[in-house]
């Protein structure tokens, strides 16, 4: 019985996520071949970012609901890439403001994938993740506590390059209250998305140099994040294995 409902959810859940998405990609779409005309010549102009953001600002609070709105979706929608909404968000907002509504829908898009995963179970998880990993992760003790649980979850969301989608998802499953995660989560964050949105804001205007050097920064980190996140499954596995 509770592996048909399980199925039952992720089936549910994963045909959701899809029409959602495709609803995003349609909009996404439409607002470009409507606006096409406008739009190609911000970008060919050489003042891009300040036209863009002029233009956008024309759309007044609905621009920056629709943007939270898409980093609530991406959020919620693990398959879907976060960068390309954060380096969008510098464009349109510039880099603190544009950091600053992804991270408003990052804590809404967590509230939202905590609050389903405990109503609805791990079938939730299923339809996005592999199970597999979930077990395993949760079988690491640094996990079982919730001040240790707390620490990890920072390092884990600072470093870019780690799967942060996944720990979002399993979240539910640590000691960690759904608030301390949401607030953790979100300020480990920060600093990546601030670093994003800046390079799309670069890139915008023609400051491809500073933007590869952003980059360099944030693939850096992920390599170092990516290494660290290795090691300590390793070391968690062995001393499973020694008990």
């Amino acid at each position: 019985m509770e592996e048909k409902h399980k199925s039952n959810v992720r089936r549910a859940v994963t045909v959701c996520a899809w029409f959602i998405a495709a609803v995003m990609v349609l909009f996404l779409g439409g607002f470009i071949w409507y606006h096409w005309d406008s739009l190609y010549a911000i970008f060919q102009s050489e003042n891009a970012a300040a036209m863009l953001q002029e233009f956008i600002g024309g759309f007044g609070v609905w621009g920056a609901l629709i943007l939270i709105l898409f980093q609530v979706g991406q959020i919620a929608i693990a398959f879907l890439p976060g960068e390309p909404i954060e380096l969008a968000s510098g464009m349109m907002y510039g880099g603190i403001l544009g950091a600053l509504l992804c991270l408003i829908g990052v804590l809404i898009g967590t509230y939202l994938v905590f609050f389903v995963v405990q109503k609805l179970g791990s079938g939730v998880i299923a339809a996005f993740h592999d199970e597999s990993k979930v077990k395993k992760i949760n079988k690491l003790s640094v996990f079982r506590y919730s001040r240790n649980a707390e620490l990890m979850t920072f390092i884990l969301f600072l470093i870019p390059g780690l799967p942060k989608d996944f720990f979002t998802f399993i979240a539910p499953l640590t000691p960690i209250s759904i608030h301390r995660f949401v607030l953790i989560s979100t300020l480990g964050r920060a600093p990546g998305m601030l670093i994003t949105t800046y390079a799309g804001v670069s890139l915008l205007e023609g400051n491809y140099l500073l933007a590869v050097a952003l980059y360099g920064v944030l693939g850096l980190c992920a390599l170092i994040g990516v290494i660290f996140y290795r090691r300590m499954v390793k070391e968690e596995k062995a001393a499973e294995e020694k008990k």
